[in-house]
């Protein structure tokens, strides 16, 4: 059998990273994408550590061109995408406090929406066809509970964003379905990442309390369902959106 590749994006810390650990324990050969250059020793010493193939590569995901440059390479360099993990995202935070409406400048906007939207559709756009002609494929989408529900201390730009990838994943899964290939998305409750780290104390407080079970996840009880819906045991799904929020949304 040919080894599956993996592409995971923001793959250097917190979801992304755990995500990575667990698909190179399937015997999964995964590309770790990050704008840390620290991407590419942790990428080296987590395949050692794991005995799989890690490799790191530094990209910035807000420029088109650098997203299409990524996938362009990993095609060279590997010469398949079985799983596309689009999980890199921001949320840029005002002192610890989210910029309202009236206070994020386009340029802000643009960014949020550039990365955590525009950068997973190219991605998609891009290596999906060669999913489709092998008949088999994995797209995981990172949404978020707030696109969900009000959280209110996140941003219009970051919630807008997260909304998005739900549409994305939805129409992707639909032309995608009679080709083996299936798109999922994980929308997380609050998990212990450094993006959730630049929240104010008095936020995350707040967040703890509207999650029934009283804590943040961590980034591996993500990284399990991201392993789950890259694996053959999810064929039967797609389209659908997975709530991982500890009871924070239930629909």
């Amino acid at each position: 059998m040919t080894q599956k590749i993996a592409l995971v994006t923001g793959a250097a810390s917190g979801i992304g990273l755990a995500a990575a650990e667990l698909l190179l324990k399937d015997g999964i050969a995964v590309v770790m994408a990050d704008r840390s250059p620290e991407v590419l020793a942790i990428a080296k010493d987590l395949g050692a550590r794991m005995g799989g193939k890690a490799t790191g590569m530094v990209v910035e995901l807000s420029r088109e061109e650098n997203v299409l440059k990524l996938a362009r390479d990993v095609l060279a360099q590997q010469g398949r995408v079985d799983i596309l993990v689009n999980n890199a995202g921001v949320h840029p935070k005002n002192g610890g406090n989210k910029f309202y409406l009236e206070e994020i400048t386009s340029e802000q906007w643009a960014t949020v929406l550039a990365i955590n939207l525009t950068a997973p559709f190219l991605l998609s756009r891009e290596l999906i066809p060669q999913m489709k002609a092998r008949k088999w494929g994995r797209v995981i989408n990172i949404s978020s509970n707030s696109a969900r529900t009000v959280v209110p201390p996140t941003s219009a730009a970051y919630v807008t964003s997260k909304h998005g990838i739900i549409g994305l994943t939805h129409m992707s899964a639909y032309e995608c379905a009679s080709h083996g290939v299936t798109v999922n998305a994980i929308a997380p409750g609050p998990v212990r990442t450094g993006l959730t780290g630049q929240s104010s104390a008095a936020n995350q407080e707040l967040i703890t309390k509207l999650v029934p079970m009283g804590r943040y996840g961590e980034p591996m009880e993500l990284a399990v369902v991201i392993q789950f819906l890259a694996s053959d045991a999810s064929s039967f799904i797609t389209g659908a959106v997975l709530d991982v929020n500890g009871g924070s949304v239930i629909i």
